[in-house]
């Protein structure tokens, strides 16, 4: 299955230390889910860019150099495990990308039968094959649009995609806020705030947050697994749990249905 990560904080930040250095740092996660790798993000003019690639990433070079390159408020990471799709081509890769959105899918849903539901303009010009989460994604979108409010629009995609028996985990924003939804998968979120010090942390998150501290970051976390176990306070949403970040870092959380 694919793995998730995304973040979103008060300064422009990167994710080195959760990619690369991390106890259970996001790059290991792509020995299990070999099939493609993006990274997200905002750029200095607020547009969403996205870089991705059909190789591994564990064993990606541009991963380790993008990961280093990347500083923005909100970044969205992922790695792939294809189940609907070719397995060999970039554009199948997360994250995608429709109007200033960013999206990332675990899990697989039901291709043709959320397709049927698509109208114009949503369902046309694909950037993928399509595979299931794009779809999904643009079913996101135009819920979103014809209900003129973001947290009831995924309330109404996801309760139409959950009639089958798939995974609907997925972290997407907007470019203000970040969203994440737990269902058929685990799905986890960090406040990630320097002024509260950590006894049980090893010495490499305790230098993580002195230099956040320093630098005035805080940050709140969403992924498939904790980064830091153990060490942080990491908190495992409840399945069909979304959970709404936004640009203050001000926590919401919904159980949809």
């Amino acid at each position: 299955m694919c793995r998730l990560f995304g973040l979103i904080a008060n300064k422009k930040v990167d994710v080195k230390f959760s990619m690369l250095e991390a106890k259970e740092k996001f790059k290991n996660k792509a020995k299990d889910n070999p099939n493609g790798w993006g990274i997200g993000w905002y750029d200095e003019n607020s547009e969403a860019k996205v870089e991705k690639y059909a190789e591994s990433a564990f064993y990606s070079i541009r991963f380790d150099e993008l990961v280093k390159e990347v500083k923005s408020k909100i970044i969205i990471t992922h790695v792939r495990m294809a189940s609907c799709g070719s397995s060999t081509l970039k554009k199948n890769a997360h994250p995608f990308i429709y109007k200033n959105w960013i999206f990332a899918h675990n899990g697989t849903v039901n291709l043709e039968r959320i397709k049927t539901l698509l109208k114009e303009p949503y369902n046309l010009n694909f950037t993928s094959e399509p595979i299931d989460s794009e779809v999904y994604f643009r079913y996101l979108i135009q819920s979103i649009e014809e209900q003129k409010n973001i947290v009831e629009g995924i309330k109404k995609a996801v309760s139409e995609v959950t009639k089958d028996d798939y995974g609907a985990n997925f972290i997407m924003s907007d470019g203000e806020n970040l969203y994440g939804f737990c269902c058929g998968y685990s799905l986890y979120y960090l406040e990630r705030d320097p002024k509260y010090p950590l006894s049980a942390a090893s010495k490499e998150t305790l230098a993580l947050i002195e230099a956040k501290k320093l630098a005035g970051e805080k940050a709140v976390i969403i992924a498939s697994e904790e980064i830091t176990p153990k060490e942080e306070n990491w908190v495992r949403l409840k399945n069909k749990d979304l959970l709404v970040v936004d640009k203050n870092l001000r926590i919401r959380k919904y159980n949809l249905f």
